[in-house]
């Protein structure tokens, strides 16, 4: 896929519900506005994670060009899913979206992402998914996947240039610093890291004011809830999936876990690629009594967060 999202974020969809209010379980209430979605494949189970107020985090203020420096004509926004790599180039203008697969080849080489796939179907290779749970477990396939789709953008290993790659918000320390080291050797670039759900937040464009923001990503291998506050998240669970087809319920559980006392409007951020499960939105607005906004492309939500603040 060439040519990444624009430098003015992707237009954003909003579901607001009725005054009737709702409860789990309950039919969802009619919708002003009804987004037009597509099925997903079912989410695994995960384990429950939670952060208190979040002082580790790659950024304390979510703004436009936060990360960008005069003079520095190349810089690498990066994605790193469990099914998918997605990555943009300032080199090239370009936005790579391929599956987060490897084939190691005879003789050391490797073939990645649909290739890998195809290769594997024809010759009985087998796939190694190097991220599981949003986090990286093979490190040096993580780095072999990284160089040769960053070959492939047109962006070579060199060591004076800003990488932005986003982190789970509820990964551990340990498991921040794997990522980074494998961002770093595959790249050469000063490395920087966001939380995911804080850079997928920034591509709704939302106006912040003094809104009771919760955000949630929606990814294949991991589900964040964030509550976002002062432009920066303030606390995170990991939802625990009880039924891995249907994790919206305990997605909700886990937003009103996360709603701050006051009396700003309450909303909720709805990203990743989970987000386009049919209903997913209208249900969540429905259990949690929240206007939902949703990206227009929210896989690339994270992706279009993080170029965002590389660029001015």
């Amino acid at each position: 896929m060439v040519g990444g999202p624009g430098p003015a974020g992707p237009a954003a969809r909003r579901l607001k519900p009725s005054t009737r209010g709702a409860v789990p379980g309950a039919v969802a209430p009619s919708w002003e506005h009804h987004a037009h979605v597509v099925s997903s494949p079912p989410f695994p189970a995960a384990a429950p994670t939670r952060l208190g107020p979040c002082s580790q985090g790659a950024m304390t203020v979510l703004a436009m060009g936060a990360y960008a420096r005069r003079g520095l004509r190349h810089c690498i926004a990066l994605d790193v899913g469990t099914s998918t790599v997605r990555l943009w180039t300032s080199a090239t203008d370009t936005t790579i979206s391929e599956p987060a697969a490897l084939v190691r080849r005879a003789g050391g080489r490797h073939a990645v992402g649909r290739a890998a796939i195809e290769q594997a179907k024809r010759d009985g290779g087998t796939l190694v998914w190097p991220v599981r749970d949003g986090v990286v477990r093979d490190f040096f396939g993580c780095v072999h996947l990284l160089r040769l789709l960053l070959a492939r953008a047109g962006q070579w290993y060199a060591d004076d240039h800003p990488v932005l790659v986003g982190v789970p918000a509820t990964a551990t320390l340990r498991e921040k610093k794997v990522l980074v080291a494998a961002v770093r050797r595959a790249t050469g670039g000063r490395v920087s890291t966001v939380e995911e759900p804080l850079a997928a937040a920034l591509a709704c464009r939302p106006d912040w004011g003094g809104d009771d923001v919760v955000a949630v990503d929606i990814g294949s291998g991991r589900i964040e809830v964030a509550r976002i506050a002062d432009r920066s998240v303030t606390a995170a669970q990991r939802v625990d999936v009880d039924d891995p087809v249907d994790p919206v319920p305990a997605i909700a559980r886990c937003v009103r876990d996360l709603t701050a006392p006051g009396t700003g409007r309450r909303r909720l951020l709805v990203t990743g690629g989970g987000a386009a499960s049919a209903g997913a939105a209208a249900r969540l607005a429905g259990y949690t009594g929240r206007s939902v906004t949703i990206p227009a492309d929210p896989q690339l939500a994270t992706l279009t967060g993080l170029r965002l603040l590389l660029t001015r």
